[in-house]
Parts: structure tokens; sequence; C-alpha cells
């Protein structure tokens, strides 16, 4: 008698003959659109060494995305490829197969980026939004991993990425850098070094300031009073720019200093949060904090033709689209959602994390011929958010692979390693009233409900 008929009755087993597989298993279409070498990369690193319990390095991939983008832990990881016949592993076996993945996973996604690189390089303008996010770890509220992204607008796509520690800081000379692109940051980038890697490349940057984190300087070399030239009338609602020149550990270039008062409900905003952030801290903010709050100030280096001021604070605005990504990565994709305080398995779960989201984007790059209409359309756009939940979904899927009830059942006698506690010094509760009633002969019954009277109108 096989295991299946050992566990299921005979009722049971006639009711899910009639079952049908759940999930269809797309992994082997999924994983073959991954264009780098899978199993040559993992040879060279030392990823897969003995092919023993894990045959093939696309089996090894795909334990690492159910750990990271299905967000299993060890152990469910280890009952799931029991089930669907991938491998035989103890959580400690999968905790060890993860860890000789780092190096891995990090040589695919920069073999990936960098096919895309080449391929954007023929469009006429390149617009690179960077920005970073912040990855806390199980118990921290601090910043224990940061993910540093640039978000290639014209393929609303990633165009490369870097995971840090919490002491990663953010700074443009992260960037990988051509001529003739535009990099677009916040004022978390607004630095000398930074800023003079990208003008040293012949790129373009558009970068905002807070007013104190960036030293201007007048042609002759002489610093710029800021304040006195916030603190001019021109009429509220027009932008005004001025000539500025930046000394870098590159060298000395000229920019063009952007400012644009920000409504007063968001200036007044934006001071409150300033006179909060200086209270943390322990001091009283200058009047340039104050005063600079009250405007969105911007630095770049592009050409006042064709790049008139409006344009360039409208270029500015555009950042917005990364932070959107990073709040879709959160929300949907469970970026946040780190399982481990162990720094490799962290790594391994947030790289694991960053190749399934690319697996989404060239799905979607692959539609965009078919949606153009959709994408392009400022009245009834495509929801990125809801686009990116049914992808998300799909990719799940077809990671797990069938996973269905006969299958679960037929491998439950083995699943006790994976579905039973280790040993406990305390007795489980559970198991001591069910204890308790077997040996007392309670039967639990429910009591008889009796259905009310009709209560009249």
């Amino acid at each position: 008698m096989d295991t299946y008929t050992q566990v299921v009755s005979p009722e049971t087993q006639q009711a899910l003959a009639n079952c049908h597989p759940l999930v269809g298993d797309d992994w082997e279409q999924m994983s073959g659109r991954i264009p780098v070498d899978v199993e040559g990369l993992a040879e060279e690193t030392q990823a897969l060494q003995r092919k023993r319990a894990v045959r093939s390095a696309r089996d090894l991939l795909r334990l690492v995305l159910a750990y990271s983008v299905c967000d299993w832990s060890l152990r469910l990881v280890g009952l799931w490829a029991s089930v669907i016949g991938l491998a035989q592993l103890s959580d400690v076996a999968v905790r060890k197969r993860l860890l000789k993945t780092q190096r891995w996973l990090g040589r695919m996604i920069g073999a990936w980026l960098q096919q895309r690189r080449q391929q954007v390089g023929l469009q006429a303008v390149i617009v690179r939004l960077i920005d970073a996010s912040v990855v806390s770890q199980p118990g921290s509220r601090g910043t224990d991993w940061r993910l540093h992204v640039n978000f290639d607008l014209g393929t609303f796509s990633i165009a490369s990425v870097e995971v840090t520690d919490g002491g990663g800081g953010e700074t443009l000379a992260r960037q990988s850098v051509q001529a003739g692109e535009i990099l677009v940051a916040d004022r978390g980038h607004a630095h000398r070094r930074g800023l003079g890697h990208v003008l040293a490349a012949s790129a373009y940057a558009v970068v905002r300031i807070n007013g104190s984190n960036l030293p201007l300087e007048s042609a002759d070399g002489q610093s710029i009073d800021l304040l006195h030239w916030l603190q001019a009338e021109p009429p509220a609602d027009q932008p005004r720019e001025q000539a500025v020149w930046l000394t870098t550990p590159q060298g000395r270039f000229a920019l063009r200093l952007i400012a644009q008062a920000l409504p007063q409900a968001a200036a007044e905003r934006a001071r409150r949060r300033v006179r909060e952030t200086s209270r943390k801290k322990g001091h009283t903010p200058s009047p340039l904090s104050l005063v600079a709050a009250g405007f969105l100030l911007v630095v770049t280096n592009l050409p006042a033709q064709p790049w008139a001021t409006a344009q360039v604070l409208a270029l500015y605005r555009v950042r917005w689209q990364v932070e959107l990504l990073f709040k879709r990565l959160k929300g949907i994709v469970d970026l946040e959602a780190l399982r481990t305080k162990d720094p490799v398995l962290a790594q391994v779960y947030l790289l694991g994390k960053l190749l399934g989201v690319l697996m989404l984007e060239d799905w979607h790059n692959a539609l965009t011929g078919d949606l153009d209409d959709w994408l392009t359309d400022p009245v009834r756009p495509l929801s990125a958010w809801r686009w990116l939940q049914l992808w998300t979904d799909l990719l799940r899927h077809a990671i797990r692979g069938p996973l269905t009830l006969p299958r679960l059942l037929a491998a439950l006698p083995r699943l006790g390693r994976y579905l039973r506690d280790a040993p406990r010094q305390r007795p489980a509760q559970g198991a001591l009233a069910r204890q308790w009633l077997r040996a007392f002969g309670i039967k639990a019954e429910l009591p008889e409900v009796k259905p009310h009277a009709a209560v009249p109108a």
C-alpha cells in the first residue's frame, strides 16, 4: 500500500481524484527568461558545489526565491521543497545552501542590469532617478540596511542597485555615470564629492539642496548669501534663478541655482519638520534653514536652452516616481519583511527580492508595446500598484509550483520534521489538554441550538 493510500481514506481519495492542480508549473518558463548564465555563474561563485540534495542551479535559485519572494521561513521552505519533490532538506540544510548564494545573486543581478544599460544607451535622452531606502532587521527601528536604486525613467525599470549596511550613505559617487545622462536626486545626495563625480563625467545633475549642505560660490569665489537672496521679493508664484559655482574634489563647476516658493501650507509644514528635527537634536534651527524650508531649491548644470527654469523644476518633480517605486516594493513585494539578523542571510534575502523584482520588470517590459495606450494616458493611466500586485502574485505562484492537496497529503508522513516544534522544557498546553480529554473520556459536544420564535413586526 502506498503512502497516499495509508493517509487518505477511500472517500477522500475519490473526492481528490477529480481535483486539478491549483497552480500551473510555470517555473521553467519563468526562469528561462533570465538573460544570464545561471548555471555558469553558480559554478564560478561556488554557490552550488555538490549536486546531491539540490540537483541544479535553477533549483537552488528556486529555494532562494521561496525564502525571499514568498517570504517563507527556512523550515517552511524545506517543507515545500519536500512536498513538490524539489529536495529533501532540513531547515539547517536550507540555511547552509542559502548562505553560499550571496556572491552568485549579486553577479546575476549585475550582469542582468549591465545588459539593460547597453540597451538603454540607444535612447536620445536618458533620465535616471536616484534614491535610497532603509530596511530594518527584526526588532530594530534603526537603519540596518540601505538599498541604493538608480531608476531609469525611460524604461520605468531599475538600472542599477546596491545593497549596503546602515553606514552606507547616500551619494551620487555610487553611480556608474555616462556622458549625457541626467541624474535626478534629492537632498540626501547634495554633496560635493558625489556631484563632482557626475559633473566630471560630462553628465547632468538635477539635485535638491536644503540651503546649507552645499557651499555655493560666485564666479569670483565669494560665498553666496543664500538667505539674502531668498528673502528678496519676486512674485511668489514665479521661480528665480542665479548662476553659481561649486568647488568639488574633481574640480570647479558652473551651476544654475533655482528656487521656487512652496505654497504657504506646505512651507509651514516644512518649517515645523525643521523645528522638530532641531529639537530632537538639541539645537536651534538657523534662520537660513527656516527660510529655505519654504522653497524648492535645486542646482543643475543642464543648459538653459532647451532646459528653461520651469522645465528643470518639472523634471525634478518627476523624481517622485522612484519614491513610488519604493512604496510599491515595500507594500506589495514586502521589501521590509526581513526575516533574519544574520548579515549574510539578510543580504541573500534582499538580493533575492531584487532578483524577483527584475523578473517582474521583465514581464512588464515585454508587454509594454501592448499596453502603450494605457501607459501614456494621463487621464486613465495603468495603475502601477494593481499591475504589480497581479504580477507579484503570478510570480509567487510560479515559484511555488503545483502545490496541491493530493501532493500535500501524500507527503504528510515525512513532514513531521518541519511541522512539529522542537522539544520543549515546558509542555505545550494544547497537547496536555488533548491528553486529559482522551484520558477522562470527555467528548466535546456542541449545545443544541433552538430556533428563536419569530418576532412580530
